[in-house]
């Protein structure tokens, strides 16, 4: 997987741990979670299969390193 470092502030920086934390996955994980969502979101990406067919968490197998 490819390393991308982002420059965060430190509001969004927090926010980020925070909605990590809510939702059980690791600041990195959470942030790729939520650019392939918003990527899917422009049709830059194919939509991934439903979490509730393959019984899979969505994110939760994501690494990014920073």
């Amino acid at each position: 997987m490819a390393k991308l470092i982002v420059y965060l502030g430190e509001q969004e920086r927090d926010a980020l741990h925070q909605l990590a934390q809510r939702e059980l996955r690791i600041p990195r994980a959470q942030a790729a979670l939520i650019i392939r969502r918003e990527l899917t979101r422009l049709g830059m990406l194919p939509e991934r299969v439903s979490t509730k067919t393959t019984g899979k968490s969505e994110g939760n197998s994501t690494e990014v390193r920073s």
